[in-house]
């Protein structure tokens, strides 16, 4: 069986990379599995691989390389057990150190595993070629790649892609370098996946390293289950557009420099939403994704930001996410745990005025 990593800071196109890759695999006959590594409590990207009949498992509220350790191994084995695929693709947080997972993954003693090279991709529009302003866990990610691969290359013009490539190079001297355009594919998508399918050759580190600990980055997450009935899908796509640009507006005004991914789901019967924004500079992305009935109506938002306190990241998504839902008539229900551990519920005031 194969193992292949393929990490990224947040809105390095890991998502839509893989799920390229997954459809490559397929056409070569190869069973696939992921395992989606999520920092918050509450998951996304999982439900966009399921989406297209991907067997998927989901690991969150923290980081597969240090805290996860034990989910990691019980997900691995589960699905060699029950599932006995071919390939299995790891996509970590976008704060992980991908050696330190791969050195976990050969401590837990599986019979005939393979690892392809370690994949790092890199966003070239948000990596300045300055690495005295590059974040630790940014540089180690790039140090420990065995395949550097330049993503959405259709955005930059040709200069900065040869800045890009000569930083990396000054990084990482041994790595192999490639550019494409995961939404667009290609032969240069292509070739990666080709490239990406050798056995590694690099020995791992076992040094244990707190990714979290180390990132500098505030995370949160949270679920609001709409219990209004009848939602347009432009209504969904706009509501899901406000929401990621009022966190955004808030985070810039918080950090004008902000590092980081706010991603979002809005599923509701036939309509599943997904968007993200990467920067203070960027528009948000919406896509609209074919789906089966969804059983409940709800709305996922993960955030992950450098240098904004964590308590001031939570009252953004809150309060925008409230916010937008009761401009538009939606009643909400929200479900967490407290400090002590106990379920308490935040219902909107359109369903408290009913009751």
């Amino acid at each position: 069986m194969k193992c292949m990593i393929i990490g990224g800071f947040l809105g390095s196109g890991k998502t839509t990379t893989i799920k390229k890759l997954v459809e490559y695999l397929g056409t070569q006959g190869q069973r696939t599995a992921i395992i989606v590594n999520e920092i918050g409590e509450v998951g996304i990207d999982g439900d966009t691989f399921s989406e297209g009949g991907v067997e998927t498992r989901e690991i969150t509220n923290g980081c597969v390389c240090c805290t996860l350790r034990i989910s990691m191994e019980y997900t691995i084995k589960n699905l060699i057990t029950s599932y006995h695929p071919d390939t299995i693709i790891i996509e970590p947080t976008g704060i992980a150190f991908p050696r330190q997972i791969k050195s976990n993954i050969e401590s837990m003693g599986l019979p005939d595993i393979r690892f392809t090279p370690i994949v790092n991709l890199v966003d070239p529009r948000r990596l300045n070629p300055d690495a005295g302003d590059l974040q630790n866990f940014v540089r180690n990610q790039i140090e420990d790649a065995e395949v550097l691969g330049i993503n959405k290359v259709d955005l930059i013009g040709p200069e900065k892609l040869l800045e890009t490539c000569l930083f990396l190079r000054k990084l990482n001297p041994k790595a192999r370098i490639v550019h494409f355009s995961a939404k667009q594919g290609g032969e240069a998508l292509d070739n990666l996946f080709c490239l990406i399918r050798r056995s590694s050759q690099n020995k791992t580190i076992h040094e244990a390293r707190n990714s979290v600990e180390m990132s500098g980055v505030s995370a949160y997450s949270t679920e609001f289950e709409i219990i209004s009935q009848e939602i347009p899908l432009e209504t969904v796509v706009s509501v899901s557009g406000q929401i990621l640009d009022g966190i955004r507006n808030r985070v810039t005004e918080l950090n004008p420099e902000f590092t980081g991914h706010i991603k979002l789901s809005f599923a509701h019967k036939e309509n599943f939403v997904k968007g993200s924004v990467t920067s203070a500079y960027d528009k948000s992305e919406i896509e609209i994704l074919k789906k089966e009935r969804n059983s409940r109506s709800r709305i996922k938002i993960l955030s992950a930001v450098t240098s904004v306190p964590i308590e001031e990241l939570i009252k953004t998504v809150d309060t925008t996410v409230s916010g937008q839902l009761e401009d538009r008539q939606l009643s909400y229900i929200k479900v967490e745990k407290n400090d002590h551990g106990y379920r308490q519920v935040t219902i909107s005031p359109l369903m408290q005025r009913n009751f």
